[in-house]
């Protein structure tokens, strides 16, 4: 009995440990591929470190992207990312952005702001050996928007 109450101690005592993100996004190069009043194609290029001793699957997924709070429309990433545990790995990605009604007036708008509090939520689909975990994303970042090379006035 006292064996069994030491390992349950224990159990309850490393459950206790500080817990870090599965995953870290090391840098994050973007690109934009195609752009009308419907819907852009980004290319990214980034490095993500996997932290845990096992592969992780991203598969295709739905996100809502915010600006300041409003609506701007949904991401979707259409491909599968195998990422290899313990790790940096390279990703490429082509993420596609379904613009919500009124999005020219906005674009134009967020164009000449300083600051712009930028958020994505929902759901994304992955799976960690083989049992598939939808995992909620709220994610939200201040960008500047006078720094993105978004190339408006070459598309």
């Amino acid at each position: 009995m006292k064996t069994l109450s030491f390992l349950l101690f224990l159990f309850l005592f490393s459950s206790c440990a500080t817990f870090e993100d599965p995953l870290e996004v090391v840098s994050y190069d973007m690109k934009m591929e195609n752009l009308n009043l419907d819907e852009a194609a980004l290319r990214f290029n980034t490095t993500i470190h996997n932290n845990t001793w096992t592969p992780i699957k991203i598969r295709p997924s739905t996100l809502e992207l915010y600006v300041d709070g409003e609506k701007l429309g949904d991401v979707y990433l259409d491909e599968k990312i195998r990422l290899k545990s313990k790790k940096d790995n390279e990703v490429n990605a082509l993420v596609h952005v379904k613009f919500a009604d009124g999005i020219l007036g906005k674009l134009i708008r967020y164009r000449f702001k300083e600051t712009a509090q930028l958020e994505l939520r929902g759901k994304v689909k992955t799976g960690l050996l083989f049992v598939p975990i939808k995992i909620p994303v709220n994610y939200s970042k201040v960008v500047s928007p006078k720094t993105l090379n978004l190339n408006l006035d070459n598309q």
